[in-house]
Order: C-alpha cells, then sequence, then structure tokens
C-alpha cells in the first residue's frame, strides 16, 4: 500500500508539473504589450507538451509522461448518446475531462488494435503465456535465470565454508599513579578493559565451478600481505571462445616468462586476462605492498645501499651534558686527534623515566631541572628574575664561567629548603618560589639508573650516547663531576651523585618503605621538548634544552664497524654540467679541495699524522660511535 501511495504522488505532481510547465510556456509566447517586438523572445530548453486530449485518439508524445497503475483509463458505451466514453480517473476521481467517440471511430480503433497484437502474436511479441489463437510464446520455454547462472559461473551450486576462532577478552582495568602533580582522584583511575580480539578466519567458498572466494584473516600476523583476500573467476577451461579468459581481485600477483624484467608480488588489486582470437591482453591495476631488495654478500658481510637525508639525524640518542661542552665542542676537535680541553669526567650517573614495572632496581625520586649548574643567564630556559649567579665564577683557560652547583643560586635555595624532599611540596615549591614551569623548566618523576653498559659517554667533550633511542615522551637527566686539569685539582660537581637515594631492591613491604629522598639532578631532555619556548618578554626564543641534543650523528644501520674495512666519501652530483658525481664541489677555488677535506672529516692521514690522505678520519667516540 506504501508503494501504491507514492506512486500516485509521483504521478499527481508530474499532472500538476506538466500543467504548471505548460501554462508558463504559453504564457512565454504570449506578446507583452508594454515591450518592443525587438525584446521579445522566448526559448524552452526542454519543452513539455501536456497531453490534451483522450488516450486513444490524442498522439502527443511526451517523453515524461509516466502512466502508473493508479491512473484508471477505461472506455464504455453509453446507450442513450450511442457513443463511447472515454475516462481517467484516480481514485474515483476525473484526471481529465471525459472525451467522446462515435460507433464508427470506436470500431476502427478496434479493428486496428486487432490487427497490431495478431502481428505481435506472429512474431512471438507478447506478455502473456498464451495468445488467444493458442500459439506460445518462444521465449517463454527458455529459463533466462538459471541459464544466465549456469553461463557465468559454470553451475549454480554455492558452496561457502568458514573456519576459524574469534578470541573476545572483557576485563576491568585499576591503575594507580603515585604522581605528587595530580590530585589524588585523578592518581587512581578504573575502566573497562577491551583488548583487541584475536581472530583467525579461513573462508573457501565456490559460486559453480568458474568462481573461487578465498579470506584468511589473522590479527596476529606480522605483515598486512599475510591477510589473503582473493576472488578468482576462471573461464579458459570451460570454453575456448570466451573473451574474458580470467578475473582476479584482492591479493594477485604478475608473473612474467621472461627473465629480463620480473614481475611485481604480494599487489593489491584487479588483473584480467582477455583474448582475442591469438592476442591475449593482461590488465593489472593495484597497489604493491612489497618490494624487492638486493643484497650483496661480500667476505660474510652484507653489502645494502640506502639513502638518508640530511634531516634524518639520530634524534633522541646523542646528548651535550651541558651548554659549555656544546660552545666548545668545535674547539676542542680543532687539533685532531688530539682534543683541545683540560675538561675530564670523573664521574657520570644518567638517569630516565620509565614507567614499566620490571625495572624494580636502581631507582628513586628524580627532580630533574633544566638550569641547574647553568652559570649563563642566556641559556635559562626558566623566566625568572630572582636567581643570582656566583660572584667569583670559576673560569676556564679561555675565561669562560665552568658549569657547577654554585654557579646559581638554584641549587643552594633547594638544599636550604626543610621540606624539599617532600615528594608531594616539591612540585608547588618550585612553581611558586622559584618561578619555573613544569615539563619545560624541570620534571619530577621516579627514574631508573642506567647502567654502564646502557650508555656511553666521551669524558673531554663532555657527550653521552644512549644504546636505545628515547621515546618522545621519555625524560632525560644527569648528574656527573669533573676535574679541569690546568686550574686546579678541584672535582665539579653537577647534580646530585649519592647512592643513598636509591631504593632498595629486595625490599618488599611496601607499608615499611619510608617515602624515598628526591635526587636533584640536570635536565637534558623534558617529556614534551619543544624547539622554541617563550621568554619574559613573550617571545618566540629558541629553546636552551633543544640546543642540547646533537644534530651531526646519523645512523649507518650497522652496529658492527671495523677501521680497516669501513670507507667514508662524500660526493657532489652535478646535475647543471654532465650529471656526473665529482668528489669536489665545481666551483671556482674550491676544485682542487674534496668534499671531505672541505667539511673537515679528512684531516690526518693513516698514521694519524696532521695531512689529509683523501680517507675519511676514523676517530673512535669522535667522528664514529662504534657502539650505539
Amino acid at each position: 500500500m506504501k508503494i501504491k501511495h507514492i506512486l500516485l504522488q509521483i504521478s499527481m505532481i508530474l499532472a500538476v508539473g506538466q500543467l504548471i510547465a505548460s501554462s508558463l510556456t504559453m504564457s512565454r509566447n504570449l506578446p507583452d504589450p508594454y515591450e518592443t517586438p525587438s525584446t521579445i523572445m522566448s526559448v524552452d530548453t526542454l519543452p513539455l507538451k501536456d497531453r490534451m486530449g483522450d488516450f486513444i485518439t490524442d498522439k502527443t508524445y511526451n517523453p515524461f509522461d509516466i502512466t502508473t497503475k493508479e491512473v484508471e483509463q477505461k472506455v464504455e458505451y453509453d446507450p442513450k448518446t450511442n457513443q463511447y466514453v472515454l475516462y481517467e480517473k484516480v481514485g474515483g476521481q476525473y484526471v481529465r475531462t471525459p472525451t467522446y467517440l462515435t460507433f464508427e471511430e470506436y470500431l476502427a480503433y478496434n479493428a486496428a488494435e486487432q490487427e497490431k497484437r495478431y502481428f505481435n502474436t506472429l512474431a512471438g511479441i507478447k506478455s502473456d503465456k498464451k495468445s488467444r489463437l493458442g500459439r506460445i510464446d518462444p521465449m517463454d520455454k527458455i529459463d533466462l535465470g538459471n541459464t544466465l547462472v549456469d553461463r557465468l559461473f559454470g553451475g549454480t551450486e554455492v558452496n561457502i565454508q568458514p573456519q576459524g576462532t574469534v578470541d573476545l577478552s572483557v576485563g576491568w582495568l585499576y591503575s594507580r599513579f603515585d604522581n605528587p602533580s595530580l590530585p589524588l582522584r585523578a592518581q587512581r583511575q578504573s575502566r573497562p578493559d577491551f583488548p583487541t580480539p584475536l581472530i583467525k578466519m579461513n573462508v573457501d567458498g565456490k559460486i559453480g565451478k568458474k568462481l573461487d572466494l578465498g579470506f584468511n584473516y589473522d590479527t596476529q600476523s606480522n605483515f598486512d600481505f599475510d591477510r589473503i583476500i582473493k576472488l578468482g573467476f576462471d573461464s579458459q577451461s570451460f570454453s575456448e571462445d570466451d573473451i574474458i579468459k580470467k578475473i582476479e581481485a584482492g591479493n594477485v600477483s604478475l608473473p612474467l616468462r621472461g627473465n629480463l624484467i620480473q614481475g611485481a608480488q604480494s599487489l593489491m588489486g584487479l588483473k584480467t586476462e582477455l583474448q582475442f582470437g591469438r592476442l591475449r591482453v593482461t590488465a593489472i591495476a593495484s597497489q604493491q605492498r612489497s618490494k624487492n631488495n638486493n643484497i650483496k654478500i661480500e667476505n660474510g658481510e652484507s653489502i645494502e645501499e640506502f639513502t638518508v637525508n640530511a634531516a634524518e639525524y639520530d634524534e633522541n640518542k646523542h646528548f651535550f651534558i651541558s651548554h659549555y661542552n656544546r660552545n666548545n665542542y668545535e674547539k676542542a676537535l680543532a687539533n685532531l686527534p688530539f682534543i683541545n680541553t683540560s675538561h675530564q669526567i670523573a664521574q657520570m650517573e644518567v638517569w630516565v623515566s620509565d614507567d614499566r614495572v620490571d625495572y624494580q632496581e636502581n631507582t628513586a625520586m628524580i627532580a630533574a631541572i633544566s638550569d641547574l649548574g647553568e652559570p649563563n643567564k642566556d641559556k635559562f630556559t626558566s623566566n625568572t628574575s630572582s636567581s643570582t649567579f656566583d660572584s667569583n665564577p670559576v673560569k676556564d683557560e679561555n675565561g669562560v664561567d665552568l658549569p657547577r652547583n654554585q654557579a646559581n643560586d638554584i641549587y643552594a635555595r633547594i638544599i636550604d629548603k626543610k621540606d624539599i624532599e617532600d615528594i608531594d611540596k616539591i612540585s608547588t615549591i618550585m612553581t611558586t618560589e622559584f618561578n619555573m614551569k613544569r615539563v619545560r623548566d624541570f620534571e619530577v618523576f621516579r627514574g631508573r639508573k642506567l647502567s654502564p653498559a646502557e650508555y656511553t659517554f666521551h669524558p673531554k667533550l663532555g657527550t653521552i650516547t644512549v644504546n636505545s633511542r628515547l621515546r618522545p615522551n621519555q625524560v632525560l637527566g644527569v648528574a656527573y663531576n669533573y676535574f679541569y686539569t690546568t686550574i686546579c685539582d678541584s672535582l665539579f660537581q653537577v647534580g646530585m651523585i649519592a647512592a643513598s637515594s636509591l631504593q632498595p631492591a629486595n625490599q618488599t613491604d611496601t607499608a615499611r618503605i619510608e617515602p624515598p629522598k628526591v635526587h636533584f639532578i640536570k635536565l637534558i631532555k623534558s617529556s614534551n621538548q619543544s624547539p622554541k619556548i617563550t621568554n619574559g618578554d613573550g617571545k618566540l626564543v629558541k629553546s636552551p634544552q633543544w640546543e642540547l641534543m646533537m644534530k651531526n650523528a646519523y645512523s649507518i644501520r650497522s652496529s658492527t664497524l671495523n677501521p680497516k674495512d669501513f670507507v667514508f666519501d662524500i660526493y657532489y652530483e652535478d646535475d647543471f654540467d654532465d650529471g656526473s658525481i665529482k668528489k669536489f664541489i665545481p666551483e671556482p677555488g674550491l676544485r682542487k679541495v674534496p668534499i671531505l677535506q672541505l667539511v673537515n672529516l679528512d684531516k690526518l692521514n693513516r698514521y694519524n699524522d696532521p695531512q689529509p690522505d683523501g680517507y675519511f678520519d676514523y676517530i673512535p667516540g669522535v667522528t664514529v660511535i662504534e657502539r650505539s
């Protein structure tokens, strides 16, 4: 009933639309008495002509004249007038004014219709199963539906066999974070836990004998191409005359018969094989989900080519421990292989934030401060004006202030605080009394002390390298002491180096453990490091903490380096000349200097004499970090 009402509404809307369009067309064609003949112009882009007469004698053709079953068209005989009445009704209401045919006109119309039906019967064109003459339509004996399916799929049998398992786990997760910066309610969280369901599904199906369905899905597969989705249509074994031989969708392949050009594997897309006589065409539109990689083996070692862009430095692994060491880095390397500095690190402790519960040893509550031991006000990250500096600073042989806890008053003010080691109050004290901002200027976290096997440091250059790249949200801090031999034998210290702050590893009764002491160290990397910060004047400036990360170290994707077999060179690809590769820059004054020597990577010979020999200066810990 809903479909009938919808059809009725469409018919009425079309009828009203036709009347409106007809009236608009007629109104356009009437001349306007207030306009001149030169301005009268009416052109219909799509003219609509309504049928004004009856449905028998009016031969007006309108492609938009849609007659539904709701429109009742009948012819009735009126014995009073001896005429035939033609009317059209919708729901008992007249759609058009009834018209009349004389007896002779109706006989002529009926004879023409009978003649038309007769010729259609002879041609086998009719809608009913059996004609009045007893002739059967030859198309009625053909089952088009079953024949079409059988020709397309080679049968009507559908066989689908699914196999697999689905593991769904539902749990409740309760977590507790001993973070003093969070309210007590935020430190305890409880929420439902819905782990990723484990799905292993394998579906094999066939439709007829030509269409194969293959589906293999596993959520624990290591690679995407291990999940197979394939639909195959094969008709070449059924008929030699079919143009479409094969159709594959999903995981397809493109094997080639020749050895010169190899086909791609692990493709996701659509593949068709067509045959026109003796011509066979294979067309494929897909996305390649794998790549070929050639590895060359020489003397038991693999040789692989790769590309490293200038911006792809080995981030979050190599750091300076202070701005003093960063500023003196180039001066210390000016006369290799000798390092021109009296700076010598005696002891180093490296701390990282780690929320994994499997690390229970060498942990402590850490307060890392970026400006700790910094003698230069320009390198402060905090916007504070209350800090004072040592009136009698210790300077190196070049007159530069050395970093130490006494370089500014931050360390002294921390030590004087009675409740500074209260973990619940330290964030408030650092924010209010020291005018510092968390994450940018300081971090409070439970840290893990790295073992000496997890990092390396250069005692003279003041650089550290962690073996595993830090995550962006991890915090790195250091505490160290060092000598400066040319001035005195005093030991200068930055941060706290004290084993008493470590929590005992064999302590299991948490109720008897006293609140751990806070260990103050220098902040090297925060949990949200930004290249720029806002200074006291509200302007964006380069972050001093961002400068401590070294950006001149690149990974060559190898953990084993041998100075005898290691070869490094720099080439210039001359696209403006002949496209060749040169060891020099083709500019006046630079043609005789190799690029390797131009960037100060070739200043020594094989015997470490100050004489370039055309080879890369392999200096462990300086130009090459062998263990990283």
